[in-house]
């Protein structure tokens, strides 16, 4: 109870957060051609986050630990100037992930533009990476739980340039390249410069398939390659896919993985949805993770799996289950399974 009225109060942090996302996103908005094409903008938003309880965990913090948290409010503004040049920017409060801590930060997410070239486009600026794009977009339930490259520390913005259209003389392949500068700003954590590929294949019965990979020049003996694959379908009625990657990080611990993810549309609004990872290393990122830190010493698998209900297009909650299981590490310890059991809620207006 303690912590519920700590969230009622907020925070001086949170609230500045909030104002901050909103006055930005007024400010930073690209325009866009209206019905008339004359330039507009439109906004849009999307927030989520969970009441949770958590009966096990490995850490003195987590195990017990109850609340009930905003994990993310993002404020967006799309637009064109023509129709070749268009624009995003993105603002996002969010929680670092503490438990049973509620004070948000606010950052710059996206400030991109893009330049189309017939069926291919150029985009620069601060933007999302073409790690696991295809992933998340195939996965869909961004709100439930992050892919688990992105779970796991690959980087999900930077600031750079990337190209993507079809590829010529074939049908349903397209590629996407980018690089990434070593320059940084706000959400971009990665000052190293990298060279990031891929190649998706999509059928008309929705298989697809996708390659990717990347390489990051890094001081010393630390450089960093990653090779990751995707095989999936997707239709109205379902949702399932594999994914497997790979990190070689020089003289630091790699990081490899693979993930079984499926959704299932139920009648009416409901649906079942679940993502499995197997680690087949000790996560390289450990208990600096939000929200679901891993043990960092041993291989696990981690399940999250809910029930979705769509109240409508805008509204949607997930009474789920988040379970990480542990194999014995090098000192013959094994640690603590994690379990959060979560009611996740998902508000998007965009």
């Amino acid at each position: 109870m303690g912590s519920l009225i700590h969230l009622a109060r907020f925070t001086s942090t949170a609230r500045a957060s909030w104002l901050a996302v909103l006055a930005c996103s007024s400010c930073l908005a690209a325009p866009s051609l209206s019905a008339d094409n004359s330039p507009g903008v439109d906004f849009g938003g999307f927030f989520f986050g969970d009441l949770y309880h958590v009966p096990s965990h490995h850490t003195d913090e987590g195990d017990g630990a109850s609340g009930l948290v905003l994990r993310r409010l993002l404020l967006t503004a799309d637009g064109r100037f023509n129709d070749q040049w268009s624009g995003r920017a993105r603002l996002e409060a969010y929680h670092e992930g503490a438990f049973e801590e509620y004070n948000m930060t606010h950052r710059v997410l996206d400030l991109g533009v893009t330049k189309q070239f017939g069926d291919h486009q150029l985009s620069g600026g601060l933007i999302p990476t073409i790690t696991y794009d295809v992933l998340e977009a195939f996965w869909g339930k961004r709100y439930l739980v992050r892919t688990a490259p992105d779970i796991h520390g690959i980087a999900a913005r930077d600031v750079g340039l990337k190209l993507m259209g079809p590829l010529p003389a074939t049908e349903g392949v397209n590629y996407r390249i980018m690089y990434g500068s070593k320059e940084t700003w706000q959400a971009d954590k990665n000052p190293y410069d990298k060279t990031m590929g891929g190649v998706t294949w999509r059928g008309s019965t929705g298989l697809l398939i996708d390659a990717y990979v990347d390489w990051e020049s890094r001081p010393g003996p630390y450089d960093r390659s990653t090779v990751q694959f995707l095989v999936g379908k997707k239709t109205e009625q379902f949702t399932l896919g594999l994914e497997y990657t790979n990190q070689d990080r020089g003289e630091d611990p790699d990081l490899e993985l693979a993930t079984l993810m499926g959704v299932v549309k139920l009648d009416g609004p409901w649906s079942l949805m679940a993502q499995l990872h197997r680690l087949f290393k000790p996560s390289v990122k450990g208990n600096d993770i939000a929200y679901i830190p891993f043990d960092p010493t041993a291989k696990a698998t981690n399940l999250v799996a809910g029930v979705e209900y769509r109240f409508n297009q805008y509204f949607t909650i997930s009474p789920n289950i988040v379970w990480t299981h542990y194999g014995v590490n090098e000192l013959g310890v094994k640690p603590d399974d994690d379990v959060h059991v979560r009611l996740t809620f998902y508000v998007n207006f965009e």
